[in-house]
């Protein structure tokens, strides 16, 4: 009888030691196929543009001499290349030595666009950026978000009419640049559906990643988009990032969001000051951003991770904490196996939380 518990237990720490080994070569395997771009020393990122943005000028540019705050009706396309330092702080986006910088940028024609996306047999990653976001900012952006991501992937930016009017005084008026910027999101709301439907047509499916006031454009889009019962999901990955959305219309529509993506994450913070401004400017309910459980999708509270003594507690989105629990999220790691996430107890507004 012993020997035959101890062939057991030698046979189970055996079969323990296989399944190890096998599982460390298959992940080293695939890393090393996945990485095909290291991107662990300084380098040049190209991030492809499509904005309703309304020009300046006619040239193509990246800087903010380019596009303005204001709304066009025509959507234009292009494509802006970033130098990013290897010494720049993760989640910064300063224009600096060891910082980001603009390095060229042209105009493409829609189907040029298609074709740059389609080069590519990865999944592009689309980002949209929030409220009072200038062009080159988001540009920046995008691309400082893709580096520290090391995304091998395109990265597409959609970027809409953000930001406050020229002039200093008007910079510090932030009721009226909400309003605006709402006003602008709102009517981005169709040219967004008709992007994510010019991808879905050249059957290019994408990761899609919001920020902040910009879901007040992309959930309206993908509402409407899910209506139209597509044959197969558009999104991998969406990840909704402290989102300046109403928690009720969020819920009106939750469900629906399974037809188009195959999996929703959504990074809230109880401590983001940006939603008990936008509560109140809004004269409504809670703001999908200061965390609400919703079983649909994964909800993760970040907020141990951006004190909000030192801001508002609402750009966490671009920090190393979150942008590394996105790397494991685009793996298909499931939320309870991720590095640093908890779940949370029964009682809470949120399913997990980030660990600090």
């Amino acid at each position: 009888m012993k020997k035959i518990i101890l062939f057991l237990l030698l046979s189970s720490l055996f079969s323990c030691a296989t399944r190890e080994e096998r599982a460390q070569k298959n992940l080293h395997l695939a890393w090393n196929d996945y990485f095909e771009r290291s991107l662990d020393q300084t380098a040049s990122v190209e991030v492809l543009v499509a904005t309703n943005r309304k020009p300046k000028n006619e040239s193509f540019t990246c800087d903010d001499g380019q596009f303005s705050v204001n709304l066009d009706g025509v959507k234009r396309f292009g494509r802006c290349k970033i130098n990013v330092s290897k010494n720049h702080v993760v989640g910064e986006i300063n224009i600096t030595q060891n910082g980001l910088k603009i390095l060229a940028a042209n105009s493409l024609p829609e189907k040029d666009l298609i074709a740059e996306i389609k080069k590519s047999e990865r999944k592009p990653l689309v980002f949209v950026h929030g409220f009072n976001v200038r062009y080159q900012e988001a540009v920046l952006r995008a691309a400082q978000i893709a580096y520290d991501l090391k995304y091998q992937g395109p990265v597409v930016l959609f970027t809409w009419p953000a930001g406050a009017a020229d002039g200093i005084f008007k910079e510090k008026m932030m009721n009226e640049t909400y309003a605006n910027n709402s006003a602008n999101a709102q009517g981005s709301i169709e040219d967004f559906k008709k992007f994510l439907l010019l991808l879905q047509e050249n059957d290019i499916k994408i990761n899609l990643m919001v920020h902040s006031m910009g879901h007040q454009l992309a959930l309206p889009a993908l509402k409407s988009l899910a209506e139209l019962n597509p044959k197969k999901p558009l999104i991998d990955q969406l990840i909704l990032n402290a989102p300046d959305f109403d928690v009720t219309e969020f819920r009106s529509f939750t469900a629906q969001l399974k037809k188009i993506s195959d999996r929703t994450t959504l990074y809230c913070s109880e401590n983001d000051k940006a939603m008990f401004v936008s509560k109140a400017f809004n004269s409504s309910g809670e703001r999908l951003g200061s965390c609400v459980f919703i079983n649909e999708i994964d909800v993760i509270n970040v907020g141990l991770i951006d004190d909000p003594t030192l801001g508002l507690g609402h750009g966490y989105y671009s920090s190393r904490a979150v942008l590394g629990d996105v790397t494991q999220l685009l793996f298909g790691i499931d939320a309870s196996k991720r590095s640093f996430i908890a779940k949370s107890d029964p009682y809470n507004r949120y399913k997990y939380f980030l660990r600090k």
